[in-house]
């Protein structure tokens, strides 16, 4: 080896890449006359296999180098030769076997992601297709159901009842019709990032009966067996959005009652639970369970139940868009809640909701007019007997319990006897031997009119007024019992109660007779609507087109025309919200006092509070109910507070 190339073998000792300086013996072969550490862990003992795949490469014209990979001893190599002279050639092996291995994987990682993207996307795809299958068959039923009953309507005019069937008809339909589309609208709007949370205060026992309200009746006529605990709930008065955890409830219990066979039971517990610390020392969390008895679902549905445009085989006769379960859980997320899911294919399903929910005092109307009070109750169940012994208790009051209708008629009798009638009587309905209506009326014979009894049940309430004058009933509870409407509805009858409904029924209405209303409304069938409808609860309608058509008119109508205004938002030439604010900023404050309540399909929160900010009292989404008309007009339509126009 020349004096250079031993320079250059010092060099490579330390090198971290197999170096080897290869020279020509006097026979003419080329042999290894160098290696460095790096070529010797390499090459080992292999040096004259390595002499043999080197040689054909190394006659090298002068300056030439050369470069080339080969696999060798199950490596990856790379080499690189090149000249030191005629005799001499400096050769680097460089092992890139485990960066292959790498790149390899990583390839092959890349194309599996690409892969399960692609099956994803196809997967997303197939299922929006089987979508809109679905739901091109779930929207035309009921419109098929409306134009056809439409069509028998119009034919027997002249039979009454035949018609009224048709519209019934017709009204399901619609409202079916209603959810799908409101389903579709929601899904759109949290993929879109538009959908908010708004809480507000609402009393708990006023929600869940309203649930139940919804729930309930579909159950029965499935005829399942609904059971009920609300005992773990204190804090009734919170604060949180409503509406939203009602349609969360309302798609699992829906859900519940579709995949539920007749004569199943479904079950809703709600706790409350301390919060963590990091809610805040004003929050419970509030757990919602639903169970049922239903089909159940397989594991492999299970995983994916919270997935847009899912629906099980299973499900596939029963109408649903296969957004209920993705609407709700998105919902839950956006509230800081939790949903989780177990279920069984045969044995059924439980739904479990927890949400951070702020509390927001009890609403105990009365509580220090009630403190102190004696309350008698009988009920066949202990349980009822217990919750209801601790709602009492807690809201200062004393309470003697007992099992059936003869041991109340024992208790009241001797405590009258005594001179100390008790402040109530309370009466399961379904007491043993004597019900509870009955048991009242044996009771009003001993006590007179004096002392208030209640019936409580679970069951729909049926007696008429005259049929609970003539057993002496006060009142019905339902239950569940809440604490806020237990507490309401004994201290009605305290003194400060007393007191305090006369005033409000001195300030009530019975009729909207000699009210003026305006309605906005660029649709003729709508206009056509809503003046019926206005005009059915007893006050007079005058119509505009457009929001300017609305503001002239204003304008020309003496100081005092228009009680209150219903406005469309979307409206040609002026917008509702456009109206509004024109009518809020007229002259010498004009405009101010009239109520103006928006009557829009724009149904959001984000639409109603854009409603609020151009100066609108109320908003009313369409399609508009007898009902929901009448609510608005009870609260706005008081004499004494009638609008300046």
């Amino acid at each position: 080896m020349t004096r250079p190339m031993e320079d250059a073998g010092r060099f490579f000792e330390a090198a971290s890449v197999a170096a080897l300086i290869i020279g020509r013996d006097g026979a003419d072969r080329w042999a290894v006359r160098y290696q460095n550490p790096a070529a010797r862990a390499l090459v080992g003992e292999r040096g004259t296999e390595l002499e043999r795949v080197l040689a054909p490469r190394l006659d090298l014209p002068d300056g030439e180098e050369r470069a080339w990979e080969e696999r060798l001893w199950d490596r990856d190599l790379t080499f690189h030769v090149s000249p030191c002279g005629e005799k001499e050639r400096l050769c680097f092996i460089t092992d890139r076997t485990e960066e292959n291995r790498r790149r390899q994987e990583s390839e092959q990682a890349s194309r599996a992601a690409l892969q399960s993207a692609l099956e994803a996307a196809n997967a997303a795809n197939r299922a929006k297709s089987d979508f809109l299958s679905s739901m091109s068959h779930d929207i035309r039923t009921p419109l098929n159901a409306i134009v056809g009953m439409t069509a028998i309507a119009r034919s027997h005019l002249d039979q009454r009842e035949r018609v009224a069937d048709c519209l019934e008809k017709i009204d399901l339909s619609s409202r079916h019709l209603l959810a799908l589309i409101n389903d579709i609208l929601d899904m759109s709007r949290i993929e879109s990032g538009k959908m908010t949370i708004a809480p507000e205060s609402f009393a708990m026992a006023d929600f869940i009966h309203s649930l139940l309200a919804v729930f309930r009746p579909q159950a029965d006529k499935k005829r399942q067996r609904v059971e009920l605990d609300f005992s773990g709930l204190r804090h009734e008065q919170v604060r949180g959005d409503e509406l939203r955890i009602q349609q969360v409830l309302i798609n699992i219990l829906s859900n519940a009652v579709k995949f539920t066979p007749e004569e199943g039971t479904i079950s809703l517990t709600v706790r409350e639970m301390a919060a963590e610390s990091k809610a805040g020392h004003n929050y419970s969390y509030y757990e919602f369970k639903v169970r049922d008895t239903g089909m159940g679902m397989s594991p492999e549905f299970l995983e994916k139940v919270f997935q847009p445009f899912e629906r099980a085989s299973a499900a596939a006769r029963i109408e649903g868009t296969g957004l209920g379960m993705t609407i709700t859980h998105n919902l839950v997320k956006m509230m800081n809640g939790e949903i989780a899911v177990e279920s069984e294919e045969g044995v059924g399903t439980v739904f479990t909701v927890t949400l951070p929910l702020e509390r927001d005092g009890d609403g105990d109307v009365g509580l220090s007019a009630l403190r102190n009070k004696r309350v008698l109750a009988a009920d066949r169940d202990e349980a009822s007997l217990k919750n209801l012994r601790e709602i009492l208790s807690d809201l200062g009051m004393t309470c003697d319990t007992c099992g059936s209708a003869h041991e109340a008629t024992e208790l009241a009798a001797a405590a009258h006897t005594e001179g100390r009638d008790y402040f109530a009587i309370l009466l399961g309905w379904r007491l043993p031997v004597v019900d509870g209506v009955q048991a009242c009326h044996e009771l009003r014979a001993i006590l007179g009119g004096e002392v208030p009894i209640f019936v409580m049940s679970s069951f729909e309430w049926t007696l008429t007024a005259d049929e609970m004058a003539k057993y002496g009933v006060t009142g019905f509870i339902p239950k569940p019992l809440f604490r806020s409407r237990l507490g309401q509805a004994l201290y009605a009858w305290t003194d400060e109660g007393r007191t305090k409904a006369e005033q409000d029924a001195m300030n009530g209405r019975e009729s909207f007779e000699g009210f003026r209303v305006l309605l906005v409304e660029d649709n003729e069938l709508n206009r056509e609507i809503g003046v019926e409808l206005i005009e059915m609860l007893g006050a007079k309608a005058d119509c505009a087109e457009d929001g300017k058509q609305a503001v002239d008119r204003f304008l020309a109508s003496p100081a005092g025309t228009y009680d209150l205004i219903f406005m469309d938002i979307q409206m040609p030439v002026m917008n509702g919200l456009e109206a509004a604010r024109a009518i809020r900023a007229l002259p010498e404050g004009r405009g101010m006092r009239v109520p103006i309540v928006a009557m829009s399909a724009n149904a959001f929160v984000e639409d109603i509070r854009a409603s609020e900010r151009a100066g609108m009292n109320a908003h009313v989404p369409k399609p508009v109910s007898l009902e929901s008309l009448t609510g608005v007009m009870r609260r706005f339509l008081r004499r004494p507070e009638r609008g300046q126009g």
